[in-house]
């Protein structure tokens, strides 16, 4: 490799973190190739280098030009005619292309035919010292509503998981080194919408099979024997493929705020006071309300907000449970944050700021308000006043699930289940549920961590009630439904909607 980089004393240091634009700057370590700092808030690596060196890359991109033009093809369902490649500076162009432009040309001149129908940029926004200015230059070149394909080398790859800051990620011309929240955050910013990702592992068939036998081998201890197993069938992935869709960029946010309802009357208009008294300053508020066809009157009550400009209603022939009904809000959520609010008062409404604050921010793309947090004195423990055995074995069934799901997913999690989920909407692009009762909680957390997102907790208020005062759960059969889920979408197809 050529042009290692200016003594650290000789390079003009960042001051602010190139995705969501954060002073909060931290060093991180440096090699041959330059100082590399990470941003505290949205976690971004970096190499804080204004002027990075140039590194020619003596790389043939013809084959991997085509791979991904096909990927993106089968990600859309369909061939795009007019196409632009876009190369890191320095590249060999694929032979026999005409439509190929280096980043640097495409920043300096504009792209040569636009729009273009698509667009497969592949090693280049990681490249380049500013990929806000380069995302915006490939969104004016797309077609409304056409699709980009980016490729990136990825810091939350198995390979880099390993590797550590000895990744040879590092020791390339990149200049930005992006995992799937930052990709994700960077995208949106620059007027990008519903990402789909994918590891080189995902996009080879027979993955999720050897993927499979993997994990069994890591479960028993054997995780040198699961590395072999994946790196010969290619599999220990080290690039990040998004498609993403070009959209518009986010001029003012607006929250969705999905509460399912059933039998919740006594406490219900309750909640709506203080739910319609709310404000988020910058922030429109969309409140869906979906009612399960309760016996106790509660749609009554939800049909005389209905009128109400910020409230959309949705009303159910029968209760099939609040998974069932989250979904069916989920398909009327306009706003480009979605949260979930249950009817009970168990989670208070004066925690909306802060739950938001991160995805506005663009510094997370999932949030969860975590009831309990095992760093400190956070445990806010369920105590059942009428039933203080019954909220033993709550909290005794929360520990067990919370081991299970940290242990099966690689995560370290205070409270995944917690019911404050809140997301980017552009999160669940590509993703299908289809859990009805509360192993939906599961399902959502599941599917979004195996997609690559990695949820922030923040501290939330929680006053728990019993089964007596209408909590829903049931002892028997919600756990068998939160074991099958752990097992079931562990392996189960991610994107089944893909061609």
């Amino acid at each position: 490799m050529r042009g290692y980089p200016p003594a650290l004393s000789d390079a003009r240091v960042a001051e602010q973190c190139p995705s969501c634009a954060s002073f909060r700057l931290e060093y991180e370590f440096r090699n041959v190739f330059g100082r590399i700092s990470r941003c505290a808030d949205c976690t971004l690596l970096f190499r804080d280098d204004v002027e990075p060196p140039a590194v020619v890359a003596q790389v043939d991109y013809s084959a991997r030009v085509a791979d991904r033009l096909e990927h993106l093809c089968s990600s859309i369902g369909c061939s795009p005619s007019n196409v632009l490649a876009v190369l890191p500076p320095g590249a060999a162009f694929p032979a026999g292309r005409t439509d190929v432009i280096a980043a640097d040309q495409l920043l300096a001149h504009g792209s040569p035919n636009p729009p273009y129908d698509a667009i497969v940029c592949v090693d280049a926004i990681d490249r380049v010292a500013d990929p806000a200015a380069l995302l915006a230059a490939i969104h004016a070149a797309l077609a409304p509503g056409a699709s980009a394909s980016f490729s990136v080398a990825s810091v939350s790859s198995s390979a880099a998981r390993y590797a550590g800051g000895s990744w040879s990620g590092f020791r390339t011309a990149a200049t930005t080194f992006f995992g799937v929240d930052t990709l994700q955050s960077t995208l949106v910013r620059a007027g990008f919408r519903d990402p789909k990702f994918y590891t080189d592992g995902r996009i080879r068939p027979g993955s999720i099979r050897v993927r499979s036998i993997a994990w069994f081998l890591t479960t028993f201890g054997l995780r040198p024997a699961a590395m072999r197993l994946q790196r010969s069938a290619g599999l220990l992935d080290e690039s990040m493929t998004a498609v993403a869709t070009r959209g518009e960029a986010i001029l003012r946010h607006r929250l969705s705020v999905i509460v399912p309802i059933y039998n919740e009357r006594a406490t219900f208009r309750v909640l709506m006071d203080r739910l319609i008294a709310k404000e988020i300053e910058g922030v429109d508020i969309q409140i869906i309300l979906v009612e399960s066809n309760s016996t106790d009157g509660s749609r009554d009550d939800v049909l005389a907000y209905a009128a109400h400009p910020r409230v959309t209603v949705v009303l159910q022939d029968r209760p099939a449970g609040k998974g069932n009904a989250v979904r069916a809000g989920l398909a009327r959520a306009t706003g480009d944050i979605v949260m979930f609010q249950d009817a009970d008062l168990e989670y208070e409404i004066d925690d909306y700021d802060d739950l938001v604050k991160p995805i506005r921010a663009y510094q997370r793309n999932f949030v969860i308000g975590s009831r309990h947090s095992r760093k400190g004195s956070a445990w806010k423990i369920r105590d059942f006043n009428d039933a203080p055995l019954l909220s033993q074995v709550f909290n005794f069934g929360h520990v067990v699930f919370l081991g299970l799901l940290n242990g099966i997913y690689g995560q370290s999690l205070d409270d995944p289940f917690s019911m404050f989920k809140v997301f980017r909407r552009d999160c669940l692009a590509g993703l299908a549920f289809e859990c009805d009762r509360f192993d939906f909680d599961f399902e959502i957390v599941i599917k979004l961590l195996r997609k690559g997102y990695r949820p922030t907790e923040i501290p939330v208020n929680y006053h728990s009630r019993s089964i007596a005062e209408g909590k829903k759960v049931t002892m028997l059969r919600d756990p068998l439904t939160w074991l099958a889920a752990l097992a079931r979408f562990r392996t189960s197809r991610l994107y089944p909607h893909d061609s």
